[in-house]
């Protein structure tokens, strides 16, 4: 059967030109995505390495990602380049592929650039902070690889981006491999894009164009007030070229005479600035870029100088420090390590109660700021250990310089209020009556929100406050204030969502007309409770959010940040939101849970940082 024969060849011809057409098209796409595989993979091992503080395996595996990306940079002059840009197929993808190729050479780039100069900012042997100064040479090189890390990530993306993925049959794969490459791209974007001014303030902040004087507020977590713990003791530092000076520390146990009522120009709008105040008590707002300027101008009153900025650190910050850092010698206590600092700083006033003995201690708390952060290596791990304590709001920065101020406020250092129109948590208490019983503070938050299809919303915000003291150690009555007292009285404040209305309070069952002040646009109220040691108390506060979501296109989008107080035990918080009838979930973040059919949730043990939430629901009807 000849003819038989002659179409069983014919249809082996088709086949084997449909497989060459096949290997044509996928041998050069699968070289290229394998090269640009292989090296994504080598960089990630290498953040794995640098993470692990291992910089010879990180330079390994990026001197790996070096080799594929020039591999396929040499695709597009080789055999494999020829049949990209001469096959009829291939052809129209052949500039996508040059831009991709692109793409992973600029980011390999960036690796290259981060572990020349990583070395330089970790480990015991980092010199870019050396016993007290800044090299500002080190940094001048460390500015520059930033620089050139801008360039190579904006290349990137630019070559991604100019991908257009339309050449048939491979188009589809092609948009894939962009998509992606963009979706990791974009944190590396953001990293770079929040840094990028903080690169520019930075020389001029260390003095490299003239003197800066700034002063450092020591702060106590175990006698709160709204913006964190009081200052224990106030010191001035000067840096110039990088040289960092501390003057003498002034705390609250010795110098009296410089810790009485007095007048300064109160910040405009602060509704926590009335009359004479002392400088210890400056920082009653919560917002650190109000409390920072209320205590530089205090110090000025007390002084006469003025100064750049404030950084505000407490006893909790510092011991991360000593983590980093190794133990260290107290007066009076000896070798004191991370484990055992606050519990010896601040919670063992028992033991210590002669003020001279106080004042030693708290006058070593100023040099563990100034010797750890500021001695020699291991900067990164400072930074990173001081960006978490900002986040709990152990660790505050305000500089009065407004583009300063800007750059540390995109990094997240500056201690400010969230300033969402949305819903809102934020609960911060104070002492009404001096006393360190916040050592022993245990706090759980609660928020019950009816959601509404318009957007709007119903809350319930419960705070229970349990002062969880030990007995009181000494013969005699409680004098119910100062060091040793067991008892607690707290103006327990509440701050509300933009536009809040309705709002009903409550102090156990006790209900009361709420006093309703406003701190920049966002209301707030506030309540002093007595404590006595063990007892616990609750203040709940029922309102109306006229905004806790956004409706557009049939769905809506449930928008809640919460802010954290510096306690030295953290807030717990739960939050539960009942949604709108005939409404379903369409997204959830990451610790969100379903409930039931319609109430979701959210929660922690520990409220250690400023969160933010979008919850993304449809109305179907």
């Amino acid at each position: 059967m000849p003819g038989a024969s002659v179409r069983r060849r014919g249809a082996l011809a088709v086949l084997a030109v449909a497989l060459l057409m096949g290997l044509a098209i996928a041998v050069p796409l699968g070289w290229t995505w394998w090269q640009g595989k292989q090296a994504q993979a080598s960089l990630e091992r290498a953040v794995v390495a640098l993470q692990d503080q291992d910089v010879d395996a990180a330079r390994g595996q990026v001197e790996d990602a070096r080799v594929y990306a020039d591999r396929g940079i040499a695709t597009r002059h080789g055999i494999l380049g020829t049949l990209w840009r001469n096959l009829p197929i291939l052809a129209p993808a052949a500039d996508d592929a040059e831009r991709m190729a692109d793409a992973v050479d600029d980011l390999t780039a960036v690796a290259e650039a981060g572990v020349a100069i990583y070395p330089q900012l970790t480990g015991d042997e980092g010199r870019l902070v050396t016993d007290g100064k800044v090299d500002l040479a080190t940094l001048g090189d460390v500015l520059d690889s930033f620089g050139d890390v801008q360039t190579h990530v904006a290349d990137a993306r630019a070559s991604l981006e100019a991908v257009e993925a339309d050449a048939p049959l491979i188009g589809g794969t092609i948009a894939d491999l962009r998509d992606e490459g963009l979706e990791g791209l974009e944190p590396v974007g953001r990293g770079v894009d929040t840094l990028a001014p903080l690169v520019e303030v930075l020389p001029d902040l260390l003095g490299e164009n003239g003197r800066r004087d700034y002063l450092i507020a020591v702060l106590n977590p175990a006698e709160q007030l709204y913006s964190g713990g009081t200052p224990l003791t106030f010191t001035p530092m000067s840096v110039r070229d990088g040289r960092i000076d501390m003057g003498v520390p002034q705390d609250t146990a010795t110098h009296g005479a410089a810790f009485v009522p007095r007048y300064w120009p109160k910040v405009d709008g602060n509704p926590f600035h009335r009359g004479r105040l002392r400088i210890g008590t400056a920082t009653f707002a919560p917002d650190w870029s109000v409390s920072g300027e209320e205590a530089l101008r205090a110090w000025r009153s007390l002084r006469s100088k003025q100064m750049d900025g404030l950084i505000a650190i407490d006893v909790m910050a510092l011991r991360d420090l000593v983590a980093i850092t190794g133990p260290l010698d107290v007066p009076y206590y000896g070798e004191v390590n991370a484990e055992n600092f606050v519990q010896t700083l601040i919670g063992s006033y028992d033991s210590i109660p002669d003020y001279r003995v106080r004042h030693q201690i708290n006058q070593a708390l100023v040099p563990i700021f100034r010797d750890r952060l500021f001695r020699t290596g291991q900067f990164v791990e400072k930074f990173q250990s001081l960006k978490a304590n900002a986040d709990a709001r152990h660790f505050a920065v305000y500089l009065r310089d407004p583009a300063t101020q800007a750059a540390f406020e995109r990094v997240g250092l500056t201690g400010e209020l969230s300033d969402t129109d949305h819903d809102y948590l934020g609960v911060f208490t104070q002492n009404a009556v001096p006393s360190k019983t916040d050592y022993w503070q245990n706090r759980t938050l609660t928020s019950d929100v009816v959601l509404r299809a318009d957007g709007s919303a119903h809350v319930t915000a419960t705070n229970r406050i349990h002062n969880d003291s030990t007995p009181y150690p000494f013969r005699g009555p409680d004098p119910r204030e100062g060091y040793s007292t067991r008892f607690a009285t707290l103006s327990v404040a509440q701050f509300l969502p933009r536009g809040a209305s309705d709002v009903v309070a409550r102090v156990d069952d006790a209900f009361f007309e709420p006093n309703i002040g406003d701190f920049y646009g966002r209301p707030f109220l506030r309540r002093t409770v007595a404590f006595e040691p063990q007892a616990t108390h609750e203040l709940a506060v029922a309102y109306d959010v006229p905004k806790a979501a956004d409706v557009t296109d049939g769905e809506l989008t449930y928008c809640l940040d919460i802010d954290p107080q510096g306690l030295v035990r953290p807030s717990a918080v739960n939050v539960t939101v009942h949604l709108p009838p005939g409404s379903e979930v369409v997204d959830l973040p990451e610790g969100w849970v379903e409930i039931d059919a319609g109430t979701i949730g959210w929660g922690g043990a520990s409220l250690i940082s400023q969160e933010s939430f979008e919850v993304t629901l449809s109305l179907r009807g």
